[in-house]
């Protein structure tokens, strides 16, 4: 054996064997398949790019052997192996949805509320209906028969959750060559898909001043009335007012600092960062002033991890967005107003400063969007001018219950 042979050996990629014979050099890969050490020749010709090529080969029998999704004809239909598997199970949509969660937990690619959300829906709708198929066995006429069928009972946004799930699913397989396409690919959503008239969480439905008004005079204690009057005049969200503390407040500068989201997860809730995972700051408007200024006796005296708004029964931090909801809901229904859900409090911020002339990028920021692209699609109808660099509005007696100026309360 050269020396050049011999170099090339040991600089070979892990898994990779040059084989050496009277007609030419051959590529062998190596691997552990059920227990056993298995080496498939390729029948390339050693060269540098096809050692290359037999690395990269090698990367996808492990990771459909980690995926569970080898396919031993497939990936080697000469191979004597091949032979003795005989013909693959066909996978169902259950094991295929089982080994993309188990994945996507591993490499923590998707966040402990997105799984929950998933699973969720996995669980309601979509697993009962395609569960038990063959990955093969679904065709796009009965996706879309499915998708029609969601209209029934969904908005859009859930129908489209659901959607996300299978195609997810169908995406991956077709990946790893277990179908030959994803069957949803030729379906277009916008055709299948209702135009709902009723406004879903993402549309603008705000509370005008007497609704807001009536919302907080029928909140059962101070601490229910002060997150929703806080709500209302910061446009935080569920999770950011949950996980919110008083060091996030500035008082000196009139700011609050808006740094962390409570999120609902398989283990109970937990704290992140903001939606966009980036801190931004909202202005202490009159009335988050005087909700904060009430909780202060509270909560200072509770040792609850310094946390400003807590559940008024359990006298501890929210367990969750569910339980608060569940207040909110009551609350409604006592003022006697249309139900609206909790995220209407973002729309009513909004829709109020722009009404008062507010720039769309001041609004934007303050909402924790990036750009203005969302605050044009929601509430454009609301724009009333776009100068200025301030709060150009007075918003004394915004959120407030009644309509008589007092001194603002400072916090220690």
């Amino acid at each position: 054996m050269g020396r050049a042979t011999a170099e090339r050996r040991r600089s070979l990629p892990e898994g990779v064997e040059v084989r050496e014979g009277s007609r030419g050099s051959s590529i062998r890969i190596s691997f552990i398949w059920n227990g056993e050490r298995r080496k498939e020749s390729l029948k390339i010709e050693a060269t540098a790019s096809n050692i290359k090529y037999a690395s990269r080969y090698r990367s996808e029998v492990l990771n459909a052997i980690e995926r569970g999704t080898f396919d031993y004809a497939r990936f080697f239909p000469k191979s004597s192996e091949a032979r003795k598997s005989g013909t693959p199970k066909r996978q169902t949509f259950q094991a295929a949805w089982d080994a993309y969660i188990d994945g996507a937990k591993k490499l923590a690619i998707l966040s402990p509320s997105s799984i929950l959300s998933m699973k969720k829906w996995a669980k309601a709708r979509v697993l009962p209906k395609w569960g038990d198929y063959k990955l093969n066995e679904i065709s796009t006429p009965d996706l879309r028969d499915w998708i029609i069928s969601l209209n029934e009972s969904l908005s859009s946004k859930s129908i489209k959750s659901c959607v996300g799930i299978v195609s997810n699913i169908l995406s991956q397989a077709a990946t790893d060559q277990l179908i030959p396409n994803n069957p949803l690919d030729p379906i277009k959503l916008r055709t299948v898909i209702a135009r709902k008239q009723k406004p879903t969480e993402d549309e603008a439905d705000p509370f005008n001043d007497e609704e807001v008004k009536a919302l907080l005079t029928a909140c059962k204690s101070t601490e229910y009335r002060s997150l929703i009057q806080f709500a209302f005049s910061t446009s935080l969200r569920i999770g950011e007012l949950i996980a919110l503390k008083w060091e996030h407040i500035d008082e000196s500068r009139g700011m609050i600092q808006v740094r962390d989201n409570a999120v609902d997860s398989e283990e109970g809730l937990v704290e992140k960062g903001t939606k966009t995972n980036r801190v931004r700051e909202v202005p202490l408007l009159p009335a988050a002033r005087d909700a904060i200024a009430s909780m202060k006796p509270i909560t200072r005296l509770l040792a609850i991890g310094g946390y400003i708004f807590i559940n008024p029964n359990t006298r501890r931090r929210w367990s969750g967005e569910r339980t608060l909801i569940d207040h909110w809901r009551k609350v409604v229904t006592a003022s006697g107003i249309r139900y609206r859900n909790p995220y209407q409090t973002r729309h009513t911020f909004a829709s109020k400063l722009l009404l008062s002339g507010e720039p769309e990028l001041l609004v934007a920021k303050l909402l924790g969007h990036t750009t203005v692209e969302m605050v044009r699609r929601h509430y454009g109808r609301y724009i009333k001018s776009a100068d200025g660099l301030k709060l150009a509005g007075e918003y004394d007696e915004f959120g407030r219950i009644d309509e008589t100026p007092r001194q603002r309360p400072k916090l220690a």
